[in-house]
């Protein structure tokens, strides 16, 4: 349906510019040395911001009454989050020295045009989501 009033080349577009921003920003986060201090360099907006954009949960961060959770409650699902994207940016490095490139990531530009990461990429929150069904089953 949304194909009908969308061309296809449009969507295409979008997709591969998220995905290039993950990979980006993934690379800078790795880079900054996120993954040693478990995501703590990173601020609650901008952890909610990274775990959003890559579609990792943010677990109960505000109810569906949009109002914001008890400071303690808070607190731990913030430290929830950091967890997760800590996680996410350890496999990120695997990932990306499968692309080719060592620690230190000098190529991101690399990185980017690499369509497998990209598919990877686009494709976790969907793999994510399987996966927590079957743990439920």
């Amino acid at each position: 349906l949304l194909q009908t009033f969308v061309p296809s080349k449009y969507l295409q577009s979008k997709l591969t510019t998220l995905a290039e921003d993950i990979i980006m920003d993934d690379a800078a986060l790795i880079e900054e040395g996120e993954i040693g201090i478990k995501c703590s360099g990173l601020t609650e907006e901008e952890i909610l911001d990274a775990c959003w954009m890559r579609g990792l949960p943010l677990g109960r961060f505000t109810n569906s009454s949009g109002s914001k959770l008890l400071d303690s409650a808070r607190e731990e699902e913030v430290q929830m989050m950091r967890i997760i994207l800590t996680n996410h940016l350890q496999m990120m490095q695997y990932a990306h020295r499968a692309v080719g490139n060592d620690a230190v990531m000098n190529s991101r530009s690399e990185l980017v045009r690499d369509k497998a990461l990209q598919l990877l990429i686009l494709h976790l929150p969907a793999i994510r989501h399987q996966l927590m069904m079957q743990q439920k089953h």
